[in-house]
């Protein structure tokens, strides 16, 4: 392969790109609620940014136990490991 190359986009780094985007969001959201309520919902934020750590904390536990177990996404970068 050569370094100029580029891999597709795997499905973890799709969704990590995803929760980075509605973070980004959710958190312009909650400015502007603040600034034309002067007041926030805190136990939504509580909840969605408890289920964004949540999310990330078992995309690492996937990304880790796939780097243990010697697993690739693709059968092409496995057959480089064997």
């Amino acid at each position: 392969m050569k370094k100029t190359d580029k891999k597709p986009l795997g499905t973890i780094d799709r969704v990590l790109i995803i929760l980075g985007g509605f973070m980004g969001l959710f958190t312009i959201a909650m400015i502007v609620t603040f600034y034309i309520k002067d007041a926030v919902p805190d136990t939504l934020i509580t909840c969605v940014m408890g289920c964004s750590g949540v999310e990330g904390i078992l995309t690492a536990a996937i990304t880790i136990s796939k780097q243990i177990t010697g697993k690739k996404d693709n059968p092409e970068e496995q057959e480089e490991y064997k």
